[in-house]
C-alpha cells in the first residue's frame, strides 16, 4: 500500500465547518477546547492528568484488575496485559478511542480509530520516555439503537454494495430499547454469516475469515463479547486494551458521576446549552442535552430519566421513583445506570487517566460543547485528536481513474465526472471520420482516374463502378461503428457506476460505509498491518491509499491453540 494523494477536508463532502477549522485553524475554535492537539497541548494534558488523576479517589490497581478480567474474557493478546500492568503505574496514561459495538467491528473507520490509538501511544512513548502511554478502546455497549449496529455493507461478487443484517429470531422490531451489550446472539446468526459468505468472492482467505467470524459470533455469546473477540483476532496483538463500561464493578466506580448528575440537574444541561449558543454563532452544534443526562435500564429496556411531578420517572413508562429510592438503586444496582453522549466522556475520563481521545469529525465537534461540563465535574478535557480519514483505491478503480484522467475529488460530483467521461469516450467523431475517409477516396479516384483514362476509358468506368459499390459497403459499416461506440459508452458508464459504488457508495465516504470483512476476504489478514504501516496519523488530510499489497498465501496460524 501507499498514499496516492492527500485531499483537503474542505474539498470533500461530509466534513463540518468546526472540524475543518479545528484541524487547520485551531485558534478559531480555541475557546471550545482545553488543549490543542499539537505536541505542546499533549504535554500539557499529560501534566494536568498526572496531577488530577493521581490525586483522585480512583484506584489504578482496582481499575486495572477489572480491565485484566475483561480482557482475559475478550481473548486479548499478551501486549494488552502488559499495558494493563503499565497502567497501574502513576506515570502511565491512556490514549482512548471508542465506538458502538457494530457487527464485525462495524464501519471501516472503527478499525482506523483503533490503529490510530495504538500508533499514537507508541509515538508518544518514544517522544516522552519518562512516561508510558497505552491504547484503550471504550466499548460503547450501553446504547440501545440496535438498528444502527446490526448490519454491515460489503461489495458483493458483482462489485455492488450489499447490506446484510442480523435480526434476533429473524424478526425486525419497530423499536429497540435493550442495551446492545445485553443482546445475546441466537441461532439466526447463522443466516447472517451464510448470507455474508454467499455474497463474497471465494478466495484463499475465506475459510480463515469465517473460522474467526464463527468463533466470535456464535449462539449464546453477547454482542459486546463477540465484537471484542473478533476485533482482537483480526487486529492481532497490538497492545490495545478493551474497556467494557457496562460491567457492574466499573459502573460502581463511576457512581459519583451519576450521583452528581442526579443531584445537580439541570446544571450539566445548562452548561451545554450555553456553550452551544456560543458555538451557534459560527458552527452547527452536534448534540442536544437533556435535563438529566442519564438512562436507567428497567425490565431490560433502557429509558431516559426525567423529572415529573417532583419524582424521577422513566420516559415512555409509568415507572416513577422517589429521590431516595433512585439513589438507593444507584448503590445497589449501579449497572442499570448509563450515561448519554454528553455524560459518557465524563465517565470515560473519570475512570481512566486519559490524555488524548481519538475521534472522528462529529466527535471532535461535539466535544467542543463539553468544556465547561468537564470543569463542572472537576476534570480536564483531554486532547481531542482527529482520527485519520482514508479512502482505499483498489487497482481496478485506480486504473479507471488513470485511463480517463479523472481526479479523485471529481468523483464526488457525479454529473461533472459523467460529462467529462463521456466527452473523452466520444471525442472520436464517427460521422466526421467516415466523411473524411469518403472525401479522400473520391480525391484518389479523380486524380488517378485522369491518368488511367489515357490508357482505357472503358476500364476506368469499370473501376468507378466497383468504387461506388465499395463506398456503399463502407456505408453499411458506419452504423456498426456508431453502435459499438454507444455500447462502449454504456460499458464505461457502468464502470463509472462501479467505481462510485466502491469509493462513494450511497453518497457516503467509503470509510463510513463498508465493513472490514470485504477487504480481509480479498487481501488477507496482512491487510490491517499494511494499512497501519501506511497511514500517517499526524497528516491532517484525507489520505487516498492505493491498495496494492502482495497477497501472501502463508497467513498467520489461526487454527492452533494460540487463539483462546
Amino acid at each position: 500500500m501507499q498514499i496516492k494523494m492527500n485531499i483537503p477536508y474542505a474539498s470533500l463532502p461530509g466534513y463540518n465547518g468546526l472540524y475543518i477549522d479545528y484541524v487547520h485553524h485551531f485558534d478559531k475554535v480555541r475557546a471550545f477546547y482545553e488543549f490543542p492537539f499539537d505536541n505542546e497541548g499533549i504535554f500539557n494534558s499529560i501534566t494536568s492528568k498526572k496531577e488530577s488523576y493521581n490525586n483522585s479517589a480512583i484506584s489504578r490497581i482496582e481499575v486495572c484488575e477489572l480491565l485484566k478480567t475483561q480482557n482475559k474474557f475478550f481473548n486479548s493478546g499478551e501486549s494488552a496485559f502488559l499495558n494493563i500492568e503499565f497502567l497501574k503505574e502513576p506515570d502511565t496514561f491512556a490514549v482512548v478511542t471508542g465506538q458502538q459495538i457494530g457487527m464485525l467491528t462495524g464501519n471501516l473507520y472503527t478499525i482506523i480509530k483503533a490503529l490510530n490509538a495504538v500508533d499514537l501511544s507508541k509515538s508518544l512513548s518514544l517522544k516522552y520516555p519518562e512516561f508510558k502511554f497505552v491504547p484503550v478502546f471504550w466499548l460503547e455497549a450501553d446504547d440501545h439503537d440496535f438498528q444502527e449496529i446490526n448490519n454491515i455493507n460489503i461489495l458483493n461478487k458483482e462489485g455492488h454494495p450489499v447490506n446484510i443484517s442480523y435480526l434476533q429470531k429473524g424478526i425486525e422490531k419497530e423499536r429497540y430499547l435493550t442495551p446492545t451489550g445485553k443482546i445475546v446472539i441466537d441461532e439466526y446468526i447463522n443466516t447472517f454469516t451464510q448470507t455474508l459468505k454467499d455474497n463474497l468472492v471465494q478466495t484463499e482467505f475465506t475459510e480463515q475469515l469465517f473460522y474467526l467470524i464463527n468463533r466470535s459470533y456464535k449462539e449464546g455469546i453477547d454482542l459486546i463479547t463477540a465484537f471484542a473477540r473478533f476485533f482482537n483476532y483480526i487486529l492481532g496483538d497490538t497492545g490495545l486494551i478493551f474497556c467494557n463500561p457496562t460491567d457492574r464493578e466499573i459502573k460502581k466506580i463511576m457512581t459519583p458521576v451519576f450521583e452528581k448528575e442526579l443531584n445537580t440537574f439541570p446544571a450539566t444541561c445548562e452548561l451545554v446549552v450555553n456553550k452551544s449558543a456560543e458555538m451557534e454563532l459560527k458552527y452547527e452544534p452536534q448534540v442536544k442535552p437533556r435535563s438529566i443526562n442519564l438512562f436507567y435500564t428497567y425490565n431490560d429496556n433502557r429509558h431516559l430519566i426525567e423529572m415529573k411531578d417532583d419524582k424521577f420517572s422513566l420516559r415512555n413508562t409509568r415507572q416513577k421513583f422517589e429521590k431516595e429510592e433512585l439513589f438507593n438503586l444507584l448503590v445497589s444496582n449501579p449497572e442499570n445506570f448509563s450515561p448519554n453522549v454528553i455524560l459518557r466522556p465524563i465517565c470515560q475520563d473519570y475512570l481512566l487517566p486519559t490524555i488524548a481521545y481519538v475521534g472522528g469529525p462529529s466527535e471532535v465537534a461535539y466535544f467542543g460543547q463539553f468544556r465547561e461540563v468537564y470543569e463542572f465535574y472537576g476534570l480536564k478535557m483531554p486532547v481531542i485528536f482527529p482520527r485519520t480519514s482514508v479512502t482505499l483505491l483498489e487497482s481496478r478503480v485506480e486504473s479507471f481513474l488513470e485511463k480517463y484522467d479523472i481526479s479523485f475529488d471529481e468523483l464526488f460530483d457525479e454529473e461533472i465526472v459523467s460529462k467529462k467521461l463521456l466527452g473523452k469516450v466520444n471525442e472520436i467523431n464517427v460521422d466526421e471520420i467516415f466523411a473524411n475517409f469518403t472525401d479522400e477516396l473520391n480525391a484518389l479516384i479523380y486524380t488517378y482516374g485522369i491518368e488511367l483514362d489515357k490508357i482505357d476509358r472503358n476500364l476506368v468506368q469499370a473501376l468507378k463502378n466497383r468504387y461506388e459499390k465499395f463506398i456503399e459497403n463502407i456505408g453499411f459499416l458506419k452504423p456498426k461503428f456508431v453502435d459499438s461506440q454507444m455500447k462502449q459508452n454504456d460499458t464505461t458508464g457502468k464502470r463509472l457506476a462501479s467505481v462510485l459504488e466502491s469509493v462513494y457508495p450511497q453518497e457516503t465516504l467509503q470509510e463510513r460505509y463498508f465493513n472490514i470483512t470485504y477487504y480481509l476476504n480479498k487481501y488477507g489478514f496482512d491487510f490491517i498491518r499494511e494499512l497501519s504501516n501506511t497511514i500517517e496519523v499526524r497528516k491532517l488530510f484525507h489520505q487516498v491509499i492505493s491498495v496494492s499489497i502482495k497477497k501472501d498465501v502463508e497467513q498467520p496460524a489461526l487454527f492452533d491453540n494460540s487463539i483462546r
